[in-house]
């Protein structure tokens, strides 16, 4: 998933439920037909990067479903403990789905970016990552320090299981983890950085076109204001860190944590 906003005039969205059904399915035979009978290959490879392509693509059909179904909680249009509840399930399988994928390939953590930063680049690529928050999550974080959002419960747990393995977490691990690890020592390094910001970017604008209220501009402006800048600058991130993840999702959270809490929560006058 990705970063979301809401216009300021939204029109009513009711749940899908063929959406919903859909994305388990994608999710249920995309799984079963790149785990059955699959035939370990070095990561750093083309099998490796078709592969890692294949999952990016299954993840990104599916998150295009299921937001389709939950985005009128994400846009904050409706905050029903039912639709709370769903999203959240959502969001848990979506966690699960990486966690599968990880499985599967067999591959060490490690090779996902699940590694120590090393101590030098901590600080550097640590407010690299809190630039993108102030930058992208300024707004949102000012109305939350300035108690003008009632935030509950419901919102908060949303909030959180939205931006940690509903968002932050399968699309590190996908595009900054296993796409990047598997065009190790094959491409120069700003390749290694532009390549998935360009695939992450392409997928993820999928899920823009399933939102009803959004126009043309604002669709225009997530995609290539905000998805591929920050998909350009969490790789770079990772090259920084010396091939850990950890700096990239930390701000990825962080960022999507305060814009999701911000928006559902109930405003305050």
């Amino acid at each position: 998933m990705a970063l979301l906003t809401y216009p300021a005039t939204p029109p009513p969205v009711e749940p899908q439920l063929g959406s919903l059904v859909a994305g388990f399915l994608l999710l249920v035979i995309g799984l079963a037909v790149l785990t059955v009978r699959h035939h370990r290959h070095p990561l750093p490879s083309s099998q490796g990067t078709r592969r890692a392509l294949s999952y990016a693509v299954i993840y990104a059909l599916c998150s295009a479903c299921f937001v389709r179904v939950i985005s009128s909680a994400l846009l904050g249009r409706e905050r029903s403990p039912w639709l709370l509840a769903l999203a959240d399930v959502i969001f848990v399988t979506l966690g699960l789905y990486v966690w599968v994928m990880a499985l599967a390939e067999g591959y060490p953590i490690s090779d996902y970016g699940f590694r120590r930063t090393p101590a030098g680049r901590v600080v550097l690529t640590g407010l690299m990552g809190l630039g993108a928050v102030v930058v992208y999550a300024f707004g949102p974080l000012r109305v939350l320090l300035s108690n003008r959002a009632a935030v509950t419960p419901d919102t908060l747990v949303f909030s959180v299981l939205y931006a940690g393995i509903g968002s932050a977490l399968p699309d590190e691990m996908i595009y900054r983890g296993y796409l990047m690890s598997s065009l190790n020592g094959r491409v120069s390094r700003w390749a290694r950085v532009a390549f998935p910001a360009i695939v992450y970017t392409v997928l993820q604008s999928a899920q823009y076109f399933t939102v009803q209220g959004l126009g043309p501009a604002e669709r225009m402006f997530y995609i290539f204001g905000v998805v591929l800048p920050l998909g350009l600058w969490w790789g770079l991130m990772r090259e920084l860190a010396g091939g850990s993840i950890w700096p990239c999702l930390a701000s990825h959270f962080l960022l999507e944590l305060g814009t999701t809490l911000a928006g559902t929560s109930p405003a305050l006058p």
